[in-house]
């Protein structure tokens, strides 16, 4: 073989290699040292009651933000008119859902929440809950902030 078939051959071996890196299909592929393992979504591609959902038309407005309940704490009656991924970083917490009932999701799971439903979360346990919560909205209007509840549904 000849020099340049070597390098060719060489080359596209290479690619390929980094190809395979790039697109992660099993969740185990190295990428330069670093490791990409899928996080499972509960539920998914529903929000956590079950409901279809789509991403808002418009100019996109992505918000991320880490949310501490503390012990003895729980949020307002809200809902959120777009979706919301969550991922539990630590504590266990507890959403009610009102008609629905109430679920409790432990640390490392992830889900969607529900969208347009009223529901109130708290600490199930003795410890804070970390949360990472990203919201999917739309910048016109601002559709990020949670929508206060008069009643539960």
């Amino acid at each position: 073989m000849t020099l340049f078939k070597k390098v060719i051959a060489t080359t596209l071996v290479l690619i390929s290699a980094n190809a395979l890196a790039l697109t992660h299909l099993d969740g185990k592929v190295a990428y330069e040292d670093i490791e990409a393992s899928p996080i499972t979504i509960v539920g998914a591609p529903k929000t956590t009651l079950g409901q279809d959902f789509k991403y808002p038309s418009g100019q996109p407005l992505i918000e991320a933000f880490n949310i501490e309940i503390p012990v003895g704490k729980q949020t307002d009656l809200h809902k959120h008119l777009v979706p919301l991924y969550i991922y539990i970083v630590s504590g266990d917490l507890e959403v009610d859902y009102g008609s629905k009932g109430k679920k409790i999701y432990k640390p490392g799971t992830s889900y969607v929440e529900a969208i347009d439903w009223c529901h109130i979360g708290k600490v199930s346990g003795k410890a804070p809950v970390k949360v990472i919560g990203v919201y999917l909205g739309e910048k016109t209007p601002d559709q990020i902030k949670p929508v206060p509840c008069a009643k539960p549904n």
